[in-house]
C-alpha cells in the first residue's frame, strides 16, 4: 500500500506541476532574468553573535539557501557563486554554477574568524562576474554586512561608481551592526544604483528570521519571478491547507505545495459554483407552482365566477402568506376538464 501511495503521489505531483507550469508559462517568460550572481558572506568573528537565532552565521547560511534557490529557479540558465570576506582573506568557495546543492554543501564549510573586508570581497566578486562564460547574463553582487564597515565613505562611493560603470548591480543586506553601517551603505547604494537595479535591506535584530525578511524584500521579489511566488505561497499557507494528508511538506517542496493549493482552490470554487447553481434551480422550481396557480386563478375567474372564493382562500392565509400546497391543488383542478374545484 505504501508503494501504491507513493506512486499515486508521484502521478499527482507530475500532473499538478504540469498544469501549474502551463498556466504560468507566459508570466515566467515575461519575468525571467538571465543573471549571474555572486553571494558575499560575512564570516568575521561578529558572526558568532546570537542576536539572530541561532547565530548570525547560521542566519546567513539560511539566507544563502533562499537566495541561491530563488536565483536558479527564476531561470535555469542563471548561475550563482559564493565567497567569504573575512578569515585570512577573501576566499572564493564556489565559482559560478547552477548547482544549488554544491553551494549549500560548501557554504557550511566556511570558517569564522578575523575581520571582514567589504571592498575586497566586492572587487573579487566583480572580477569573477567579469569572467562569466555567458556574457548575456546580467551581473549582480549580493553582499551580507554583519560587522562594522572599516572603509571610509569616500572609498565606498568610488567603488560604487566603478560597479555602475561596469553594469554591475549590488544588493546589500545590512544586519547585526545596522545602525553603525547605515550611512556608509546608503552612500554605496546611491553610487551604484542605476534605474533602481540595486537594493539595500536593513534587518534589525528581533524575533524574526533573516531569510523570512529577505523573502518579501525587493532582493528576492524584485527580479526573481515565479520562484519566490512559489515559496511565498507555500510559506503563507503554513500547515492549515491539509498538505500533510498528501504527504507534502510545503517547506521542502514549495512548488508542489503551490500547485496543490491551486488545485484545491479550483476544486473548492467548482463545488461552490455547483452549490449556487443548485440553489438557483431549487428557487426557480419553488416559484413555479405559485406562478402556475396565479395564472390558473386568472383563467378560472374569467370562466366561472364560482372559482373566485377558492382562489381567494388559496392565496390568502395567516399573515398574508401564500399556501403553496393549496395553490398547487387549485391549479391542478382548474387544468382538468370540469371547471373549478368544488
Amino acid at each position: 500500500p505504501s508503494r501504491d501511495r507513493q506512486r499515486g503521489a508521484a502521478v499527482l505531483r507530475s500532473s499538478l506541476c504540469a498544469t501549474l507550469i502551463a498556466r504560468n508559462s507566459l508570466f515566467q517568460l515575461s519575468t525571467m532574468v538571465l543573471e549571474a550572481s555572486f553571494l558575499c558572506v560575512d564570516n568575521s568573528d561578529y558572526m558568532r553573535n546570537g542576536d539572530f537565532a541561532p547565530s548570525r552565521m547560521e542566519a546567513q547560511l539560511d539566507a544563502v539557501n533562499l537566495l541561491s534557490g530563488a536565483k536558479t529557479q527564476s531561470n535555469p540558465e542563471n548561475t550563482v557563486g559564493l565567497l567569504s570576506t573575512a578569515g585570512k582573506g577573501v576566499e572564493v568557495h564556489v565559482a559560478l554554477t547552477s548547482d544549488v546543492g554544491k553551494i549549500l554543501s560548501l557554504s557550511h564549510g566556511i570558517k569564522l574568524g578575523g575581520a571582514s573586508n567589504l571592498s575586497a570581497g566586492i572587487q573579487v566578486a566583480q572580477l569573477s562576474l567579469k569572467h562569466r562564460q555567458n556574457k548575456n547574463q546580467r551581473q549582480r553582487i549580493i553582499v551580507f554586512v554583519g560587522s562594522p564597515v572599516t572603509e571610509d565613505e569616500a572609498a565606498l562611493v568610488k567603488l560604487g561608481k566603478k560597479l555602475k560603470k561596469n553594469s554591475v548591480a549590488l544588493d546589500i543586506i545590512n544586519f547585526g551592526e545596522e545602525a553603525e553601517n547605515a550611512a556608509k551603505l546608503e552612500a554605496l547604494l546611491n553610487a551604484v544604483n542605476s534605474d533602481e537595479n540595486s537594493h539595500l535591506v536593513t534587518v534589525p535584530p528581533g524575533p524574526h528570521v533573516l531569510s523570512d525578511i529577505l523573502l518579501s524584500s525587493p532582493i528576492v521579489q524584485g527580479d526573481e519571478g515565479a520562484g519566490a511566488a512559489f515559496a511565498a505561497a507555500a510559506a503563507s499557507g503554513g500547515g492549515g491547507d491539509g498538505f500533510t494528508e498528501f504527504g507534502v511538506d510545503p517547506n521542502m517542496d514549495p512548488e508542489f505545495a503551490y500547485a496543490l493549493r491551486i488545485s484545491m482552490e479550483e476544486e473548492r470554487a467548482r463545488q461552490e459554483a455547483e452549490a449556487a447553481r443548485a440553489a438557483t434551480d431549487g428557487a426557480a422550481t419553488d416559484g413555479a407552482p405559485g406562478a402556475a396557480a396565479a395564472e390558473g386563478g386568472d383563467v378560472a375567474m374569467a370562466q366561472d365566477a364560482g372559482a373566485a372564493p377558492a382562489a381567494t382562500v388559496s392565496s390568502g392565509g395567516a399573515g398574508g402568506e401564500v399556501d403553496e400546497e393549496a395553490l398547487l391543488q387549485a391549479a391542478l383542478a382548474m387544468s382538468m376538464p370540469g371547471g373549478a374545484p368544488a
